[in-house]
């Protein structure tokens, strides 16, 4: 009977191993997190994205010598897979058991969480019975982002040569089916420049999203030429135009401001805006926007099997304001028959939110690991 008890008790320890957790109280939360715990080799580990993700930490995998790089609360601690020790401050430190990796992932042994981080971060991280009351780690993550219609009101933008569509209907139709899913599936906040059919100014455009203080911006338009047969998808970020075609569509796009704005006295306006080009921190926007372009750019024309015309770099009146990383989308040409008749159906408006949305999730992930570093 003895025997029966002991064998019982050690296997409830085992399940308790195989499914426990760590309890995380972030200072000013009221909801804790819990880190689910998973058994190796009989010893309990953490997932390190769960970690990363609870922490607020940022991790870079060195492949080439197995080293873990972790920024938590502004220190790097550096790990060895299947080795108990890490450094900090180039101090050596034994967990007692090593960095684990089963497959892709990652996992740091409980020991870890539970024993280390309130020694190194006695101020931040405090154990608190079972639990670890911590305080709210630096969240640079993107957590705003502005969607931009192109056109609308007055300003129809260009229009279709065989179905008389809009331009703007389809730009904002595309928009808020990519705000539902943003906001749906990142739970971040995404806000419209414009939400029905009425102009909007691009300098206004612009300075909404600075305003509102958006991490990214996304100009959503529809292409034209005077060529039917052009089709395609292009994406833009801000810079002198490079090409013949890229100085078409800049001409384009940028003509709203005479047009719909007040003509040549408007464009002056803009001409004043050149001193942002060099400014550092719109220098810095500019490799991050080249990152967000490929993104989507890439997902658009594998999603939607549309003839890829590249990421390119104009001078949009509409992105020289937005001191974020940002983007213009030419979904494709109106001005062609076959494209016309896409843009306008309902199925493949869902599909370019869904292929934009992929790519601005994947941009995202790479971009918070930036800012958080």
């Amino acid at each position: 009977m003895k025997q029966k008890i002991i064998t019982i008790l050690m296997l409830i320890s085992c399940l308790g191993m195989l499914f426990g957790n760590i309890n995380i109280q972030i200072k000013g939360e009221t909801k804790p997190h819990i880190l689910k715990e998973t058994t190796l080799a009989s010893v309990p580990y953490v997932e390190l994205e769960e970690f990363c993700s609870v922490f607020k930490a940022v991790c870079k995998q060195d492949r080439t010598d197995n080293r873990l790089y972790l920024n938590i609360y502004d220190e790097q601690f550096i790990f060895l897979e299947r080795s108990s020790y890490y450094t900090l401050k180039a101090v050596s430190y034994n967990m007692n058991y090593p960095l684990q990796r089963k497959g892709e992932r990652l996992y740091l042994p409980s020991t870890f969480v539970n024993e280390h981080l309130h020694t190194h971060f006695p101020a931040q991280v405090k154990l608190k019975g079972n639990t670890l009351q911590i305080s709210k780690p630096i969240d640079n993550s993107v957590k705003t982002i502005v969607l931009d219609p192109g056109h609308g009101g007055k300003d129809p933008g260009a229009v279709g040569r065989k179905l008389r569509a809009n331009e703007k209907d389809i730009n904002l139709a595309v928009a808020q089916k990519l705000k539902v899913l943003l906001e749906k599936e990142l739970g971040i906040t995404v806000l419209l420049t414009r939400e029905d059919d009425r102009f909007v100014s691009l300098y206004d455009r612009t300075r909404f999203a600075n305003e509102k203080k958006a991490d990214l911006f996304i100009s959503i338009h529809s292409n034209s030429s005077k060529s039917t047969s052009s089709k395609g998808i292009e994406t833009y970020y801000l810079s002198t135009a490079q090409t013949s075609d890229a100085r078409a569509v800049e001409a384009l796009e940028n003509a709203v401001v005479e047009r719909f704005e007040g003509g040549s006295e408007a464009k002056k306006k803009y001409d004043d805006l050149d001193f942002i080009l060099s400014d550092l921190l719109q220098t810095e926007n500019l490799e991050h926007s080249n990152n967000m372009a490929t993104s989507v750019h890439q997902n658009l024309v594998m999603g939607t099997q549309g003839i890829d015309r590249g990421v390119r770099q104009a001078n949009f009146y509409v992105l020289r304001g937005a001191y974020m990383p940002s983007i213009l989308v030419e979904l494709g040409f109106i001005s062609n028959a076959e494209e016309e008749q896409l843009l306008v159906n309902e199925e493949y408006q869902e599909r370019l939110a869904r292929t934009i949305f992929e790519g601005i999730k994947r941009f995202k992930f790479r971009y918070d690991r930036v800012k958080n570093t």
